[in-house]
């Protein structure tokens, strides 16, 4: 990953450990595409796996998505934590983990499970149950699971002095 300096290095998040609280905390990430010099965003939710550093996620097995990850699998990601706009300040508070990576589709039954599981138990209110409906050998053949390897993360936050600052 070419690394840039921020222009405010005080904005910079720089632990990763932060970085991944970050993507533990949010269900969505927009992530850009390029196909023969034609850009495309899209928004997903998402699982991760820090040990494996990677993140799964889940779509159709035709499209555009589809198409573009195929021509070009080199992806960039972000993930946005808003604390929303700050009031009399014409500012924004945020907190944000960009990313570049590698897209590849999970073929392998076993990772297909691993993944599934995770974004089940991320986004479900009853994981258990979704596990028992979803998990079935039926269901894993016709689920199109994206991986996304990461080679880099960066991090920026901007946020105003507040109670809510002093106790992290």
């Amino acid at each position: 990953m070419v690394e840039y300096h921020l222009r405010r290095a005080e904005k910079s998040i720089v632990d990763e450990n932060a970085m991944w609280a970050i993507l533990a905390r949010q269900k969505y990430l927009t992530l850009a595409m390029c196909e023969d010099s034609q850009p495309y965003l899209a928004t997903l939710n998402y699982a991760y796996d820090r040990k494996a550093r990677c993140i799964y996620f889940h779509c159709a097995s035709e499209g555009r998505k589809i198409s573009y990850l195929h021509a070009n699998p080199a992806v960039w990601g972000q993930v946005l934590e808003d604390h929303g706009y700050v009031d009399g300040a014409c500012d924004h508070a945020f907190r944000t983990v960009e990313f570049e990576g590698r897209v590849d589709f999970v073929e392998d039954r076993a990772e297909k499970l691993h993944a599934l599981g995770l974004l089940i138990d991320r986004l479900e209110s009853d994981p258990a149950a979704a596990r028992a409906r979803l998990l079935t050998e039926d269901r894993l053949s016709g689920v199109t699971i994206g991986r996304i390897h990461i080679y880099g993360m960066t991090g920026k936050h901007n946020r105003v002095p507040s109670e809510e600052d002093a106790t992290r």
